[in-house]
């Protein structure tokens, strides 16, 4: 019990920019697009197609939890240093009565 949370709270703040910046990218990235005509085999184009659309799931999904994991980032973020701001005061209180 006597051990020490320690937590870097730039670095934090510094992966959730990052992950929202990540997210961002993803969201305004075109979606994958194929002109079937061009891949003269039919088969061939049914296979990108495949591709493409889990894709745009897959994408969708990574997205929602780069959103997720930011906002969550970003909250830890806030609420330690409230957490330290409370026990700062907390001690500035205990010595101003001492």
């Amino acid at each position: 019990m006597g051990e020490r949370l320690k937590a870097d709270l730039d670095r934090i703040q510094e992966v959730s920019a990052r992950l929202g910046m990540i997210e961002r990218e993803f969201g305004q990235a075109s979606a994958f697009a194929a002109d079937n005509a061009a891949f003269g085999s039919q088969t061939l184009a049914s296979a990108v197609d495949s591709f493409a659309d889990g894709w745009s799931k897959h994408r969708a999904a990574l997205i929602a939890d780069l959103a997720q994991v930011a906002h969550l980032s970003a909250a830890a973020v806030t609420s330690y240093d409230g957490t330290d701001e409370k026990l700062a005061e907390g001690l500035r209180q205990a010595e101003n009565h001492a």
